[in-house]
């Protein structure tokens, strides 16, 4: 079977960067391995970036798929966002070839009657697709828009092998740390450790998500740092930023409430490196970070709560060490890329079998 891989990343390069141990392969959501399962992908590269043109982005990608000249069976994409008009061309009958699309958040019933037809036109143009977590599920099959036949639950996870590397080369330093872009809850966090000794490194973009600036909105919110926390604005690769979580005490996922999961990519980074977690508690993360062993949790804006589990993790070192113990297990057993791949090809092959 052959499917038509969409991202909005540059896929050739992560995928030339994943062939080098440079860029861990859970970021291409399985085509690094879907062709273990007979599942070959063929995609497209942007020549310009896709994030500021959506109107060009959708026309693009319709022009780049439908007259594809290398044949293939349905389409595969890590999320809808550029693909809306192959999605309503699909819905009219005029676009043949199955979706199956990952959707990051729970489907929604919008406000206003035009919007909420559009909607319901819409979800009917997706074939199959794939969730994060339960919760993100089940609040999508409340709309109706969604049938429980067609939505799957699928474990995305990391690609150990990425960080088994790295863990060869692991010297372990006692700071916390603090990765991520998607609006991350940077305050909350600081506030904590300007009332604790221990340190932590804190690496982000200038703005991520909702978030325009962070420097200016930690500037105007907490005004200084103490000694024990260094906050770094940085533009730095993914094989950069693991090495400095792998020499890590601890990694600390701070998320602000959006209905999504924010800081899953973090949370199965730590579990691949074997680190104990403290997380905001995000409701739609796949799995609860106290209830599997592998961390703390901590509501959010909970300043008092962060600070109660920096300390704990910080005294209780041997417990710490057993915590991300239980995460690598738990990313061996269930968050890896290989089984994503599997149950993604599982499903890729049931709307177009192998002949």
């Amino acid at each position: 079977m052959r499917v038509y891989f969409y991202h909005m990343v540059d896929v050739k390069s992560y995928y030339e960067g994943w062939k080098k141990s440079a860029v861990p392969g859970h970021l291409l959501y399985g085509l690094t391995h879907l062709h273990r399962y007979g599942v070959e992908c063929i995609y497209h590269t942007f020549p310009f970036n896709p994030y500021l043109h959506k109107w060009k982005l959708m026309f693009y990608n319709l022009w780049k798929i439908i007259f594809s000249a290398q044949r293939y069976e349905a389409v595969y994409a890590v999320t809808h966002t550029g693909l809306e008009l192959l999605i309503f061309l699909r819905a009219l009958g005029l676009f043949r070839k199955p979706i199956v699309i990952w959707h990051h958040t729970a489907v929604i019933v919008p406000k206003g009657f035009i919007r909420r037809l559009g909607s319901s036109l819409f979800y009917k143009g997706i074939d199959k697709m794939f969730f994060f977590s339960d919760k993100l599920l089940q609040d999508s099959l409340k709309t109706g828009k969604v049938k429980k036949e067609n939505a799957f639950v699928v474990c995305w996870g990391a690609d150990l092998e990425f960080y088994d590397h790295l863990i060869t080369k692991r010297k372990t330093e006692t700071c916390f740390i603090s990765t991520g872009r998607e609006n991350r809850d940077f305050v909350t966090l600081i506030k904590a450790f300007n009332s604790v000794d221990e340190e932590c490194d804190i690496y982000t973009t200038r703005f991520g998500g909702r978030v325009n600036d962070y420097e200016e909105w930690i500037r105007a919110e907490v005004g200084g740092l103490k000694s024990n926390v260094r906050f770094h604005i940085v533009d730095a690769t993914h094989l950069e930023m693991a090495e400095k979580v792998n020499n890590a005490f601890a990694v600390l996922i701070c998320c602000l409430n959006f209905p999504y999961t924010v800081g899953l990519t973090s949370l199965v980074e730590a579990l691949a490196l074997g680190l104990p977690i403290i997380a905001t508690d995000n409701p739609t993360f796949p799995f609860d970070v106290e209830n599997e062993q592998v961390g703390k949790k901590v509501a959010y804006g909970d300043v008092e709560g962060w600070i109660n589990a920096v300390r704990y993790l910080s005294y209780h070192s041997e417990e710490a060490k057993r915590l991300g113990e239980n995460g690598r297990r738990l990313a061996e057993n269930s968050y890896n890329v290989e089984r994503c791949a599997k149950e993604v090809a599982s499903v890729l092959l049931s709307v177009c079998p192998l002949k």
